[in-house]
């Protein structure tokens, strides 16, 4: 959520870049493919476990929002808790 789509692109490209700066050039040519792939699976997985911990952060200030009870609490709680974890470009 807090990183633009050119930001995560560019860091699954970093991965790339780090493995082929890296490889052994006396290596099958099959196994430089295979560690370039593996590369981009890393830095992929990587970018998803970002994006579940926004997501349970998100989720959890959701379901405080659901809790409210509109007879007591007010308006401003919820917009303090939504702003606590909407990254500030959204």
């Amino acid at each position: 959520m807090s990183e633009t789509l050119d930001q995560r692109y560019m860091q699954v490209a970093q991965a790339c870049l780090k493995v082929l700066n890296n490889i052994n050039p006396a290596a099958d040519r099959s196994e430089q493919i295979k560690e370039v792939y593996a590369a981009i699976d890393r830095a992929v997985g990587e970018l998803y476990k970002q994006q579940e911990t926004q997501l349970a952060t998100a989720l959890g200030a959701l379901r405080q929002i659901a809790e409210m009870d509109p007879a007591k609490d007010h308006l401003d709680q919820a917009v303090t808790l939504a702003r606590a974890v909407v990254p500030v470009h959204h």
